[in-house]
């Protein structure tokens, strides 16, 4: 049996926002069986993005019941049920907080559709609720209301049902949250790891790479990501076959080569990067004024360093090298270069590394290549 629900909140500060309407649908796998649906009282303000995205005013909810007055009927109607729901982290966490509030501990096995959607239905270019609904021909009445959401994730989770075909996707993607214990396999793999910084790729049984990171400290990253109750590591937990680490020596080449690879390896599902570091920023002055450079940094180790290649003011790829000499021409540096193509998140994130002159040296190529003694 699933609980498929959708939430609409306040906004506002993480762990700080309210429950302004929700529905769920009672679903055994064939027809909803059950359903409540209801908006909420926050007793606090709702952000202005979202009342002009749901329609939802403070006006509306103030003869609306308070969450301690629906909490009986939320939990009667979910028992003993899977929730479901797109973004479930989302929904899941918001329902913990109310409940929290209440002073009552909520726990139920889950399943988030998008997860679900990148796993079965791989063609799709887009994961969202409205254009996967576009997509697939589910019609939503109402759009980022509780309700309209809601019964589409239901339509959505009928397809993937049928999609599942040896039901074996849909039973591993159920996230249970038995606490921060750490699985003796988790344990065995970080044990065994060191503090390096650069890349790590987790593969499941399959041998199919279904996460990719990057972290200045790999064993702690790990350590995070294996005992997190959230949806996303809960999901690489249950899908933990493998791990492969590729040492960097520094964290810029490791976002560099983790974005290069999300693109080009495209894993099941993946963490969204912090975007403040890839945050738009004007090209630096520098680019402009000496457009074939290279910034060099920290290497794998004591002996060597790495680089980032620019020419003709475009990002070419990074590299490693132990001497100057190694690398004092066009076909030297070539044969070293790893190539990155220079999306936007890519652009902004050297732009900063320039702008805030997060290299240790800056080096123009027509001195480069003119001498080979440069240390």
């Amino acid at each position: 049996m699933y609980s498929i629900v959708d939430l609409e909140a306040t906004g506002g500060k993480f762990n700080e926002e309210s429950v302004i309407e929700i529905a769920i649908y009672r679903f055994d796998g064939i027809s909803i069986t059950d359903q409540f649906i209801s908006l909420v009282n926050p007793e606090r303000e709702i952000h202005p993005y979202v009342e002009k995205l749901t329609g939802i005013s403070s006006k509306m909810l103030k003869t609306a019941p308070k969450f301690y007055e629906i909490a009986k009927r939320v939990l009667e109607i979910t028992s003993d049920s899977v929730l479901v729901a797109h973004n479930a982290q989302f929904d899941y966490r918001i329902l913990q907080l109310e409940f929290k509030r209440l002073g009552y501990d909520f726990s139920m096995k889950s399943i988030c559709t998008v997860i679900l959607s990148q796993e079965l239905l791989q063609e799709q270019e887009s994961f969202k609720l409205g254009r996967l609904a576009r997509s697939l021909g589910i019609p939503i009445k109402d759009r980022h209301r509780a309700s309209g959401d809601a019964l589409a994730t239901v339509e959505l989770f009928k397809i993937l049902l049928e999609k599942d075909i040896k039901q074996e996707i849909i039973r591993k993607s159920i996230i249970e949250f038995p606490g921060e214990k750490m699985d003796y396999i988790f344990r065995d793999v970080i044990e065994n790891l060191k503090e390096n910084t650069g890349v790590f790729y987790i593969y499941n049984e399959n041998k199919q790479i279904i996460y990719i990171d990057f972290s200045e400290d790999i064993k702690s990253k790990l350590i995070k990501l294996f005992t997190s109750k959230k949806f996303i590591p809960k999901y690489v937990q249950n899908n933990f076959k493998t791990i492969k680490v590729h040492p960097t020596g520094n964290v810029h080449i490791a976002i560099l080569k983790t974005l290069q690879e999300i693109d080009t390896l495209r894993p099941k599902i993946n963490n969204n990067i912090d975007p403040k570091i890839f945050s738009k920023i004007s090209k630096p002055n520098i680019i402009k004024e000496t457009s074939d450079f290279i910034l060099t940094f920290i290497g794998k180790n004591d002996s060597d360093k790495s680089f980032i290649l620019f020419k003709k003011g475009f990002l070419e790829g990074y590299g490693y090298f132990d001497l100057y000499n190694n690398i004092n021409s066009e076909k030297k540096i070539s044969s070293r270069l790893v190539k990155v193509n220079e999306s936007k998140r890519v652009k902004n994130y050297v732009y900063r590394i320039i702008s805030e002159k997060r290299y240790k040296k800056l080096v123009n190529l027509i001195e480069l290549y003119k001498f080979s003694d440069i240390e």
